[in-house]
């Protein structure tokens, strides 16, 4: 016989005491059973494969906070990293700016004019300065180049004192 086997094993006499309306309702309860069973199987098999990755996004996640103790016992600080605007004769200009043990260091990034014209931020007046969203979006543009300033300079330090 082919096919799967059968929950419930009616005689044709048994069967055809049914009234037609059960036999349907009975068919169709019977397709929506493996129609469910069969989208399980396949959002299992589909789960693999995320499930393998967010284990290994666990696994990532465990180093970084075995990382970031050992940084805090060795006593190294990273300075957070912020985007300011500054006025000078009328126009705006930006800085990068972070402390280092408590010494504020900073890079020039530009005039918001250059800087707008760099990231293609369209503003309906240029003289007027940055909104919120504008230096957000410029501190994710600039950040690896400020971390990047930050490490030169460090390792620099760091040469110098051995």
């Amino acid at each position: 016989m082919k096919g799967r086997p059968q929950s419930v094993n009616y005689s044709p006499k048994e069967f055809q005491e049914l009234s037609r309306e059960e036999r349907v309702l009975r068919g169709r309860i019977s397709t929506l059973k493996k129609m469910i069973q069969r989208r399980e199987d396949k959002i299992d098999e589909l789960m693999k494969p995320v499930l393998k990755k967010k284990s290994e996004v666990n696994s990532l996640k465990e180093e970084l906070g075995e990382l970031k103790t050992q940084i805090k016992e060795l006593g190294v600080e990273f300075p957070t990293f912020r985007v300011e605007e500054f006025p000078t004769k009328g126009k705006y200009y930006v800085r990068g700016v972070w402390y280092v043990k408590g010494i504020k260091k900073q890079k020039y990034l530009g005039s918001t004019i250059q800087i707008r014209k760099e990231l293609k931020i369209k503003v309906d007046d240029e003289t007027k300065g940055l909104s919120k969203f504008e230096l957000d979006k410029i501190e994710e543009h600039f950040l690896p180049q400020l971390q990047l300033n930050f490490w030169e300079k460090e390792y620099e330090e760091f040469k110098k004192d051995k």
